[in-house]
């Protein structure tokens, strides 16, 4: 049985566009009301910014000897909570989004590696750990739960602050 494709939000550079628009009017408009998500954008960058010394350690280790690449054949776009990030941390956005559809290669995989900027990447290409880099990790157990622990506050922070948006551009 065939599974059906999975609709990529914002795949035209029409709907990225748009969507764009929309999500930097709203800043605009609420910025008082938005205050408190904004620090909380802030603190996801600062973790965030914490675990990529790591995470480019763990890529150098792993990716350049691997034959099944996550990169080149996982279906990763920027979801809602990514696209929010970007803009309320004020992170340059992506030309458009990763993808068209389900079946296509992230436009932006490049031969040795991803061609955006750690902070630009959908949060899934920093939580998820290849089984090749698990197993790195593991070996040193302070890092592997630091990481975890990191990892973890961060999607709470995540989810914190899209209620928190939502509540400051409905209430």
């Amino acid at each position: 049985m065939q599974t059906p494709d999975v609709v990529i939000p914002w795949h035209t550079p029409s709907l990225w566009n748009e969507a764009n628009a929309a999500f930097a009017h709203l800043l605009d408009h609420r910025r008082s009301a938005l205050q408190a998500t904004r620090r909380m954008a802030d603190e996801i960058r600062g973790r965030l910014a914490s675990l990529f010394p790591l995470m480019v350690d763990l890529c150098h280790a792993s990716c350049p000897t691997c034959s099944d690449i996550c990169c080149q054949h996982a279906c990763v776009w920027i979801d809602f909570k990514d696209l929010l990030f970007l803009h309320l941390a004020a992170v340059p956005l992506p030309e458009r989004q990763l993808r068209e559809k389900s079946g296509d290669r992230c436009r932006y995989a490049a031969p040795h590696g991803c061609s955006l900027e750690r902070l630009q990447r959908p949060f899934v290409c920093t939580w998820y750990l290849c089984p090749a880099q698990t197993r790195i990790l593991r070996e040193h157990p302070a890092p592997w739960h630091q990481t975890q622990t990191c990892l973890q506050h961060i999607k709470q922070l995540r989810r914190q602050m899209e209620n928190a948006f939502i509540q400051a551009i409905t209430g």
